[in-house]
């Protein structure tokens, strides 16, 4: 049986859920009939009932059945199964064979009395509910009847919420949606042998009723009470086909002139490049069930593809048809608006690309260069930073796209840029050299750290070339007492071996230039050693600090136990920014307006020695 077919193996549990539940039944429960209730000949195929089942007057007379369990199927079946039922006559009065998804009822002993029906009895197992509304429906057959004007027929009736009886209310359209009926004369004219046929007959939805069941009947017969003993109608692979097709396809509202519902791929061109670019796609479903996604695809520079998934009400059958455009290829225009922006001995370039461009390069050169003798870079975005320049050198630049292999757009330039003048090198000096202890026989110092900036184009703060970065000398008058060099970092030094009594100079430059031996304007610090040997005396370093407030937005008031002589801001790197000299207050008050956001370190310089304190400056 096919593959595709829901089948369900609880089929007497199929009416125990309510209509308004969540589950969604697309198809029959066990339709191809596979599944039944018993080994014997005359067991029940699940979710399907006949004569034994009926209720009625006249059940009791009916009970016989009247079909059979076979093995086998239609031709290319990988099921096992299939369902016969046939006539039987009992004292001349034919008992046409009889299947249904409801309940048969035996109401009169004549065969066309209204009284005897099939009908969908809700609330008990002999009810089939349902939520589509499909297209087709499908089924095999195989039909042998006496005579060959004998008709039988597969009947399929969606309705609503209401026991709908075949055949009294197949004429009211309130009472169900749609129906599809298949009639088919006899197929094989031998009662011993089968043939199979495929019947296809469409829905056709002419009711108003809501959707909530489904009634099966199949009949030897469309006249009750017709044809002849033994006439039989073998059943198999009952599928409802949910429409995923298409009617139409355009493009730009161009319908598509080749377009057949069966095919799924199509080509076509378009004359420019724009339109390929704009282009849309326009389409109708067969059904209005269903439901259309479309996906984009570029496939190359000119090749742009349209993918429409179409998916049935039943959320199973699919079908992809594919578009696919071919235009021009895309044209490859040039770069416009190029800019430069000079920082001392580099440029930033940036330019607006043209149409398609994926690529670029730039050739850059002193002016005046011949094109094709200068330096040539290549860049995958809009955004160029050339570095390493002549100072004080005037240069041009071209530049131009790259849209594909081998395909290059003109060169646009020149483009006339200068580099600033070189900064003359100022070796940077220590900051705040300070006495911290001192003995008759040892004093030790500390000082600010100068950190090279990160930015090697600084002219203010160019970086340190090499280390150690300080030379630190004693002096006793004019002699030289000692003379070291300190470790990058090394911000402090101790000095020993001293005479009491004894007035020196200490005084530290910072290391500039190891290969010239370059050192900065020396900061100097003079001081006597103790007299008497009573032990060391220490000066007081760390003077009471208050900063506030903190953080800080401008204003810092700065609160110390003693008059402040001088004030030195210095970022996180260890530079000093800010210095406040001459204030002779314990309570002055310095603006750090100008300085970005960040944290700060603020000392303060008395008579007596150092304080600092962390500051942080928000904005």
């Amino acid at each position: 049986m096919n593959t595709r077919i829901i089948r369900c193996l609880a089929g007497l549990l199929i009416c125990l859920w309510p209509a308004s539940h969540t589950f969604a039944q697309y198809q029959l429960t066990n339709p191809s009939f596979e599944n039944w209730d018993g080994t014997a000949s005359s067991a029940r195929p699940l979710g399907w009932s006949s004569f034994p089942q009926a209720d009625g007057t006249y059940a009791s007379f009916a009970s016989t059945a009247q079909h059979a369990h076979r093995y086998g199927g239609r031709p290319g079946t990988a099921g096992a199964s299939f369902v016969t039922i046939w006539t039987r006559s009992v004292l001349g009065v034919k008992a046409n064979g009889n299947m249904t998804t409801g309940q048969v009822h035996a109401g009169a002993m004549s065969a066309s009395s209204s009284e005897n029906y099939n009908y969908t009895h809700r609330g008990s197992t002999y009810c089939h509910t349902f939520s589509g509304t499909p297209d087709s429906m499908y089924v095999w057959v195989s039909f042998y009847a006496s005579s060959s004007s004998s008709v039988a027929a597969v009947r399929a009736y969606i309705h609503g919420n209401n026991d709908f009886r075949d055949a009294n209310d197949v004429n009211d359209g309130t009472l169900y949606r749609g129906k599809a009926v298949a009639q088919f004369t006899r197929t094989t004219s031998s009662s011993s042998s089968r043939t199979w046929v495929q019947q296809k007959v469409p829905f056709v939805y002419d009711g108003f009723s809501s959707v909530n069941y489904i009634l099966m009947s199949m009949t030897t017969n469309t006249t009750p009470g017709g044809g002849a003993a033994n006439d039989s109608l073998s059943v198999d692979d009952i599928e409802f086909i949910y429409s995923a097709w298409l009617d139409n396809i355009s493009i730009n509202w161009d319908s598509i002139d080749d377009f057949q519902r069966g095919r799924m791929d199509y080509t076509d061109t378009v004359d420019t490049y724009s339109l390929l670019q704009g282009s849309t796609v326009q389409f109708s479903p067969q059904a209005s069930d269903a439901t259309v996604t479309v996906d984009t695809l570029w496939l190359n520079s000119h090749t742009r593809q349209f993918q429409l998934h179409v998916r049935a009400e039943d959320s199973v059958t699919t079908r992809t048809y594919t578009v696919t455009l071919v235009g021009p290829e895309p044209p490859c225009d040039t770069v416009r608006d190029i800019q430069t922006q000079v920082y001392s001995n580099r440029v930033n370039v940036s330019w607006t690309p043209g149409t398609s461009n994926s690529a670029y390069e730039v050739e850059y050169g002193p002016a005046g260069f011949a094109q094709g003798t200068g330096t040539t870079l290549s860049v995958s975005n809009q955004v160029l930073l050339i570095d390493s320049l002549e100072y004080s050198t005037t240069y041009q630049l071209y530049v131009r796209a790259i849209c594909r292999d081998t395909v290059y757009t003109d060169w646009v330039g020149p483009v006339t840029f200068t580099t600033d003048t070189q900064a003359v090198f100022q070796c940077p000096s220590p900051d705040s050299l300070t006495l911290d202890t001192v003995s008759y026989t040892m004093a030790s110092f500390h000082w600010y750290v100068v950190i090279p900036a990160s930015d090697t184009t600084d002219t203010l703060n160019p970086p340190l070339p090499c280390l150690p970065p300080y030379d630190v000398c004693l002096l006793q008058g004019t002699d030289t007492v000692s003379h070291v060099q300190l470790g990058e970092g090394e911000n402090h030094y101790t000095v020993d071996s001293l005479l009491p009594g004894t007035a020196y100079t200490f005084a530290v430059s910072t290391i500039c230039s190891c290969a010239s031996g370059e050192l900065s304007q020396p900061v100097l610090l003079s001081f006597v050693t103790l007299r008497d040997t009573a032990g060391i005396a220490t000066l007081p370093v760390s003077p009471s600090l208050t900063l506030y407030p903190n953080p800080a937005t401008d204003m810092v008031m700065v609160e110390c136990a003693e008059a402040v002589e001088s004030i030195g801001v210095y970022n996180a790197q260890g530079q000093l920014v800010r210095r406040f000299d001459g204030l002779a207050t314990d309570r002055p008050a310095i603006s750090l307006r100008d300085l970005a956001a960040g944290v700060y370190f603020v000392t303060v310089h008395t008579h007596r020695g150092t304080a600092s304190q962390r500051v942080t400056l928000v904005r």
